[in-house]
C-alpha cells in the first residue's frame, strides 16, 4: 500500500474544503476518513482532510491518498510549513476573483518548503464576472499547470486531483521500475 499527502493550500474562501467536500460527493465509496470543523460562518477551523482509498495502474499499488487544506486564517498560519513538510504534492488553489498580488502572496508562503515540480494550480471561482482572465494566470505560473474550475459545482475538481496524484507518483512510478 502506497500512501500519498496532498496538500489544498491558497487564500482563505478561496475554495480548498469546497473542493474537499466534492471530492466526497464524487469518491464515496472510496472515502476511508474524513475530519471537519467549520465555524457558523462557513470558516474551517484548523484544518480539514479527507482520506481516500484508490487502485492505481503504477504496478496495480493501492494508494491511500490523505487530502489537507492549509487554514486560510492568519492566525493559523504557524501550521502551514508543518503540512508542507511532508506532502506528496500540493494543490495551490487561486482565487480568481482575488488579485494576483493577493494570491500570490499565499503562494509565496511554499518558496523552500514545496517542490515546484510538485503543485499543480487550480484557477478557481471561473463563474464569476471579475474573474481575472485564465491566460493571466497561466502567464503569471508560467510552466506550472492550471486547471480552470468552478469548485462549488464540482467543475474541475476531479482534474486537478488527477494531476496532483500524477505529479506525486512521477517520483514513485521512477522508484518502481528502476527496483
Amino acid at each position: 500500500m502506497k500512501e500519498l499527502r496532498i496538500v489544498y493550500h491558497g487564500l482563505g474562501m478561496a475554495g480548498k474544503t469546497t473542493n474537499l467536500e466534492k471530492l466526497k460527493e464524487i469518491y464515496t465509496y472510496e472515502v476511508y476518513d474524513r475530519i471537519h470543523q467549520q465555524t457558523n460562518e462557513g470558516r474551517t477551523v484548523y484544518l480539514d482532510m479527507l482520506m481516500l482509498k484508490f487502485q492505481t495502474r503504477v504496478q496495480g499499488l493501492y494508494v491511500t491518498i490523505s487530502l489537507f487544506t492549509t487554514p486560510g486564517q492568519q492566525r493559523f498560519k504557524i501550521l502551514r510549513p508543518w503540512l508542507f513538510g511532508y506532502t506528496s504534492a500540493v494543490v495551490f488553489v487561486f482565487d480568481s476573483s482575488r488579485s494576483v498580488q493577493e494570491n500570490m502572496e499565499s503562494f509565496y508562503e511554499m518558496e523552500g518548503v514545496v517542490s515546484m515540480n510538485k503543485v499543480v494550480v487550480q484557477a478557481n471561482k471561473r463563474d464569476l464576472p471579475n474573474a481575472i482572465p485564465l491566460e493571466v494566470i497561466k502567464e503569471t505560473f508560467n510552466g506550472i499547470p492550471v486547471i480552470p474550475a468552478v469548485a462549488k459545482d464540482g467543475i474541475g475538481v476531479v482534474e486537478t486531483l488527477k494531476e496532483a496524484i500524477k505529479m506525486a507518483l512521477t517520483d514513485e512510478e521512477r522508484v518502481v521500475r528502476s527496483s
